[in-house]
Protein backbone atom coordinates (compact mmCIF):
# COMPACT_ATOMS: atom_id res chain seq x y z
CA UNK A 1 0.00 0.00 0.00
CA UNK A 2 1.56 3.03 -0.75
CA UNK A 3 -1.33 5.47 0.14
CA UNK A 4 -1.22 6.99 3.52
CA UNK A 5 -4.98 6.85 3.97
CA UNK A 6 -4.98 3.44 2.81
CA UNK A 7 -2.18 2.37 5.51
CA UNK A 8 -4.09 4.30 8.26
CA UNK A 9 -7.31 2.83 7.54
CA UNK A 10 -5.96 -0.86 7.26
CA UNK A 11 -4.20 -0.28 10.55
CA UNK A 12 -7.47 0.92 12.33
CA UNK A 13 -9.70 -2.22 11.03
CA UNK A 14 -6.72 -4.42 12.02
CA UNK A 15 -6.76 -2.77 15.55
CA UNK A 16 -10.27 -3.54 15.99
CA UNK A 17 -10.72 -6.89 14.88
CA UNK A 18 -8.61 -8.40 17.07
CA UNK A 19 -7.67 -12.09 16.49
CA UNK A 20 -11.35 -12.37 14.64
CA UNK A 21 -11.28 -11.83 11.05
CA UNK A 22 -13.34 -8.83 10.80
CA UNK A 23 -14.62 -6.65 12.87
CA UNK A 24 -18.33 -5.36 13.35
CA UNK A 25 -19.81 -2.21 11.71
CA UNK A 26 -21.54 -0.81 14.90
CA UNK A 27 -17.55 -0.56 15.95
CA UNK A 28 -16.62 1.38 13.22
CA UNK A 29 -16.13 5.34 15.02
CA UNK A 30 -16.45 7.89 12.42
CA UNK A 31 -14.82 10.39 14.67
CA UNK A 32 -11.65 8.04 14.48
CA UNK A 33 -11.13 8.16 10.78
CA UNK A 34 -12.41 11.69 10.41
CA UNK A 35 -9.26 12.93 8.20
CA UNK A 36 -10.04 9.79 5.73
CA UNK A 37 -13.49 10.11 5.73
CA UNK A 38 -14.33 11.82 2.50
CA UNK A 39 -12.29 9.08 0.48
CA UNK A 40 -14.10 6.63 2.52
CA UNK A 41 -17.21 4.15 1.84
CA UNK A 42 -18.99 1.17 2.53
CA UNK A 43 -20.08 -1.66 0.03
CA UNK A 44 -23.51 -3.67 1.32
CA UNK A 45 -23.91 -6.80 -0.49
CA UNK A 46 -27.57 -7.61 -0.84
CA UNK A 47 -27.92 -11.49 0.14
CA UNK A 48 -31.09 -11.83 -1.65
CA UNK A 49 -30.80 -9.42 -4.33
CA UNK A 50 -27.04 -10.69 -5.00
CA UNK A 51 -26.30 -6.72 -5.73
CA UNK A 52 -23.34 -4.75 -4.72
CA UNK A 53 -24.11 -1.31 -3.82
CA UNK A 54 -22.70 2.03 -1.83
CA UNK A 55 -24.22 1.90 1.49
CA UNK A 56 -21.99 5.38 2.22
CA UNK A 57 -19.28 7.66 0.34
CA UNK A 58 -17.74 10.28 1.15
CA UNK A 59 -18.25 13.59 0.30
CA UNK A 60 -14.20 13.84 -1.45
CA UNK A 61 -15.31 10.73 -3.43
CA UNK A 62 -19.00 11.91 -4.26
CA UNK A 63 -17.10 14.95 -5.65
CA UNK A 64 -14.89 13.06 -7.88
CA UNK A 65 -17.43 11.27 -9.67
CA UNK A 66 -19.43 14.42 -9.67
CA UNK A 67 -22.61 12.71 -8.00
CA UNK A 68 -23.40 11.02 -4.92
CA UNK A 69 -22.90 7.41 -4.52
CA UNK A 70 -24.76 6.22 -1.95
CA UNK A 71 -27.51 3.58 -3.53
CA UNK A 72 -25.41 3.42 -6.54
CA UNK A 73 -24.84 0.28 -7.91
CA UNK A 74 -20.38 -0.54 -7.46
CA UNK A 75 -19.67 -1.99 -10.70
CA UNK A 76 -21.92 0.30 -12.46
CA UNK A 77 -17.85 2.68 -12.17
CA UNK A 78 -16.04 0.17 -13.81
CA UNK A 79 -15.98 -0.86 -17.92
CA UNK A 80 -17.28 -3.73 -19.29
CA UNK A 81 -13.64 -5.79 -19.26
CA UNK A 82 -13.24 -4.66 -15.03
CA UNK A 83 -16.69 -6.22 -14.09
CA UNK A 84 -15.85 -9.40 -13.71
CA UNK A 85 -12.51 -9.11 -11.76
CA UNK A 86 -13.96 -6.82 -9.49
CA UNK A 87 -16.72 -8.95 -8.39
CA UNK A 88 -14.91 -11.68 -8.05
CA UNK A 89 -12.84 -9.22 -5.36
CA UNK A 90 -15.52 -8.12 -3.64
CA UNK A 91 -16.71 -11.41 -3.58
CA UNK A 92 -13.28 -12.63 -1.96
CA UNK A 93 -13.78 -10.27 0.56
CA UNK A 94 -16.48 -10.53 1.95
CA UNK A 95 -16.56 -14.84 1.76
CA UNK A 96 -13.07 -15.25 2.75
CA UNK A 97 -12.44 -12.38 4.65
CA UNK A 98 -9.39 -11.12 2.64
CA UNK A 99 -8.18 -7.66 2.54
CA UNK A 100 -7.90 -6.45 -1.24
CA UNK A 101 -5.90 -3.91 -2.46
CA UNK A 102 -7.06 -2.82 -5.76
CA UNK A 103 -4.67 0.01 -8.03
CA UNK A 104 -7.12 1.59 -11.18
CA UNK A 105 -7.19 4.29 -13.60
CA UNK A 106 -10.23 6.51 -13.40
CA UNK A 107 -11.04 9.13 -16.43
CA UNK A 108 -13.40 11.85 -17.17
CA UNK A 109 -15.69 12.35 -20.21
CA UNK A 110 -13.05 14.69 -21.71
CA UNK A 111 -10.65 12.23 -21.90
CA UNK A 112 -8.49 12.93 -18.41
CA UNK A 113 -7.47 10.59 -15.54
CA UNK A 114 -6.46 9.98 -12.41
CA UNK A 115 -4.67 7.10 -11.00
CA UNK A 116 -6.41 5.55 -7.41
CA UNK A 117 -5.26 3.28 -4.78
CA UNK A 118 -8.52 1.22 -3.47
CA UNK A 119 -8.55 -0.60 -0.04
CA UNK A 120 -11.30 -2.84 0.46
CA UNK A 121 -11.62 -4.38 3.85
CA UNK A 122 -14.34 -7.20 5.49
CA UNK A 123 -16.85 -6.62 8.39
CA UNK A 124 -18.78 -9.02 9.61
CA UNK A 125 -22.22 -9.92 8.59
CA UNK A 126 -25.10 -8.20 9.97
CA UNK A 127 -28.75 -10.04 10.96
CA UNK A 128 -30.58 -9.44 7.77
CA UNK A 129 -27.67 -11.75 6.16
CA UNK A 130 -26.61 -9.21 4.07
CA UNK A 131 -22.22 -8.51 3.87
CA UNK A 132 -20.56 -5.15 3.91
CA UNK A 133 -17.12 -4.01 3.16
CA UNK A 134 -15.08 -1.07 4.06
CA UNK A 135 -13.53 0.93 1.86
CA UNK A 136 -11.22 3.59 0.81
CA UNK A 137 -10.30 5.18 -2.95
CA UNK A 138 -7.81 7.97 -3.40
CA UNK A 139 -5.89 9.44 -5.85
CA UNK A 140 -2.19 8.85 -6.00
CA UNK A 141 -1.61 12.58 -7.23
CA UNK A 142 -4.46 14.99 -7.41
CA UNK A 143 -3.86 17.00 -10.82
CA UNK A 144 -5.18 20.37 -11.37
CA UNK A 145 -8.49 19.45 -12.97
CA UNK A 146 -9.74 16.92 -10.23
CA UNK A 147 -13.12 18.00 -8.92
CA UNK A 148 -13.97 20.08 -11.75
CA UNK A 149 -14.20 17.08 -14.50
CA UNK A 150 -16.30 14.67 -12.86
CA UNK A 151 -14.84 10.87 -13.09
CA UNK A 152 -17.25 8.84 -15.79
CA UNK A 153 -15.50 5.43 -15.53
CA UNK A 154 -12.90 2.66 -13.69
CA UNK A 155 -10.15 0.88 -15.62
CA UNK A 156 -8.68 -2.00 -13.68
CA UNK A 157 -4.87 -2.41 -13.11
CA UNK A 158 -3.53 -4.39 -10.43
CA UNK A 159 -5.36 -6.27 -7.89
CA UNK A 160 -3.46 -7.39 -4.64
CA UNK A 161 -4.51 -9.63 -1.42
CA UNK A 162 -3.49 -7.46 1.59
CA UNK A 163 -2.26 -10.61 4.15
CA UNK A 164 -3.63 -10.73 7.55
CA UNK A 165 -3.00 -13.53 10.20
CA UNK A 166 -6.32 -15.02 10.55
CA UNK A 167 -5.70 -18.69 9.85
CA UNK A 168 -9.21 -19.75 8.79
CA UNK A 169 -12.34 -17.42 8.50
CA UNK A 170 -16.04 -18.60 9.98
CA UNK A 171 -18.53 -19.19 7.61
CA UNK A 172 -20.92 -16.40 6.69
CA UNK A 173 -24.52 -16.79 6.41
CA UNK A 174 -25.52 -19.17 3.53
CA UNK A 175 -27.41 -16.40 1.37
CA UNK A 176 -24.26 -14.97 1.42
CA UNK A 177 -21.51 -17.24 1.49
CA UNK A 178 -20.97 -20.66 -0.41
CA UNK A 179 -21.00 -23.75 1.58
CA UNK A 180 -17.60 -25.17 2.67
CA UNK A 181 -14.91 -23.88 4.40
CA UNK A 182 -11.47 -22.33 3.09
CA UNK A 183 -9.27 -24.16 1.34
CA UNK A 184 -5.93 -25.36 2.88
CA UNK A 185 -3.79 -23.18 0.67
CA UNK A 186 -6.13 -20.28 1.58
CA UNK A 187 -5.33 -21.26 4.91
CA UNK A 188 -1.58 -21.11 4.46
CA UNK A 189 -1.57 -17.95 3.08
CA UNK A 190 -2.59 -15.67 5.94
CA UNK A 191 0.64 -15.53 7.78
CA UNK A 192 2.23 -12.71 7.00
CA UNK A 193 1.46 -9.55 8.52
CA UNK A 194 1.04 -6.70 6.48
CA UNK A 195 2.84 -8.47 3.40
CA UNK A 196 1.05 -7.90 -0.13
CA UNK A 197 1.02 -10.93 -2.15
CA UNK A 198 -0.93 -12.42 -5.22
CA UNK A 199 0.35 -10.19 -7.49
CA UNK A 200 -1.35 -9.70 -10.83
CA UNK A 201 -3.31 -7.91 -13.70
CA UNK A 202 -6.94 -8.05 -13.37
CA UNK A 203 -9.17 -9.40 -16.06
CA UNK A 204 -11.92 -9.97 -16.82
Amino acid sequence: MRQKGSNRLFEYWNTLRGTRPAPERGEIEPGDIREMLGDTFILEVAAQMRTIAFRLAGTRLCAAYGRELKGLGFLALWDEEANFAIAKTVRRVYRDYQPMLVSYTAATAEGHFVEFEMVLLPLMPVADGNARILGLASPRKVPYWFGAEPLVVNHLRHLRTIETTVAAPPLAPAEVREAGAPSAEDRRRRVAHLTVLDGGRGKA
